[in-house]
């Protein structure tokens, strides 16, 4: 749709990628393709340029106001060179592009006296707030990765100690590996894809970000973490839950009951119009009243060493950033992970983490997961 308040004469907004790749290509077009196409919005409203190849599924497909077949896009011709030659015929002297905008495609511009104007931050910052139909689509989402979640915990519980407290499933060690396939493979059958899920035991736990690798114990911690993508809407969900096989230790169980409380008092306090910094401080004002630290030991950060949450929705991590130093408030629509954690190396790490939307009024958890036991 034309959008006159921001195109002027001669200027337009333009983005060049793969929509599999880019997600503000996706966004602007719900048309996925592999290879990179052009998008271009001018006052007279919006194109795609896409090869020859995609064209018949690119009219079916992309919510756009135009797609216009260029078969030279299968040709030897430069993709920079074709771009420019396609601003030039739309008379086009200004374009206001993605931070990530392709250095081969800004050269080309700037080289055929083509301004450049760079938008920092998000693209389209409507993307912060979500419609119905897309918490729709991750709420879809986040039911694959509680069914995933499902597969993870039950395969775990089923199994039993064996020597070196190692955890054994039909008489086999059982794995980080073997966790993460089952997960993995629960996505693949519900039509998602996936980056390595997170099955991180003991020691692993402590490093928010570790996958995990090698036997899983009992009596330690045992982090979850996955985040499905659906093959279709090009939606992502994210959860998070923690479980001991077998007996926790009074530090894990101080701060399970730690991380869930922090969780349980900030998702009550969200609503629209409270700001991002408040619900993290909130948090971390808990651990403290708890007499849970955060610092550096020896070169090692510990305590609660993240922000409490992320948005999802096109990317795994966007906007809102639920931190301390961000005081945007948070508005309807908004979605985002609320996701507290302590780490201590030398007793593992415990995260909780759902998947929220602000509502009118307050808050709606996304997720239906339980979260209750520690010990499974």
């Amino acid at each position: 749709m034309p959008d006159t308040k921001e195109m002027k004469e001669g200027t337009a907004k333009l983005i060049v990628a793969s929509s599999k790749k880019n997600s503000n290509m996706f966004y602007a077009t719900k048309f996925f393709t592999p290879d990179p196409f052009i998008w271009l919005k001018t006052k007279d409203g919006t194109k795609v340029y896409v090869n020859s190849l995609e064209f018949g599924r690119a009219q079916k497909e992309a919510i756009v106001d135009e797609v216009v077949d260029d078969f030279e896009f299968n040709s030897g011709n430069s993709f920079p060179d074709k771009l420019v030659d396609i601003l030039q015929n739309n008379g086009i002297e200004k374009v206001l592009v993605p931070k990530n905008f392709e250095i081969q495609y800004a050269k080309a511009l700037f080289d055929n006296g083509i301004k450049i104007d760079i938008k920092p931050g998000i693209f389209f910052e409507e993307r912060a707030i979500k419609t119905q139909k897309e918490v729709r689509e991750i709420r879809k989402v986040q039911k694959v990765a509680e069914k995933a979640m499902s597969k993870a915990i039950n395969l775990i519980q089923k199994s039993e100690r064996g020597g070196l407290d190692k955890l054994f499933y039909l008489g086999e060690p059982l794995t980080s590996e073997m966790v993460r396939e089952a997960i993995h493979i629960e996505f693949l059958k519900r039509g998602c894809g996936f980056e390595p899920s997170i099955v991180a035991c003991g020691k692993d736990s402590a490093d928010p970000h570790q996958t995990g690798e090698g036997p899983l114990f009992a009596d330690q911690p045992i982090v979850i973490d996955i985040f499905p993508r659906s093959h279709k809407s090009g939606y992502f969900a994210d959860m998070t839950r923690t479980v001991v096989k077998g007996e926790a230790s009074p530090e894990i169980e101080k701060m399970y009951a730690a991380v869930l409380e922090a969780q349980e008092a900030a998702i009550k306090a969200i609503k629209p119009g409270i700001s991002a910094s408040a619900i993290d401080l909130m948090i971390r004002d808990h651990f403290k009243k708890c007499g849970f630290k955060t610092e550096k030991v020896d070169g090692k950060h510990q305590g609660f060493i993240h922000a409490t949450g992320h948005g999802v929705g096109l990317e795994m991590h966007e906007d809102p950033i639920i931190y301390r130093t961000n005081e945007k408030t948070l508005e309807h629509g908004n979605v985002f992970t609320v996701e507290p954690g302590l780490y201590y190396p030398e007793i593992g790490g415990i995260r909780i983490e759902d998947l929220v939307v602000v509502t009118k009024n307050g808050v709606k958890n996304l997720t239906q997961f339980s979260k209750d036991n520690l010990i499974i």
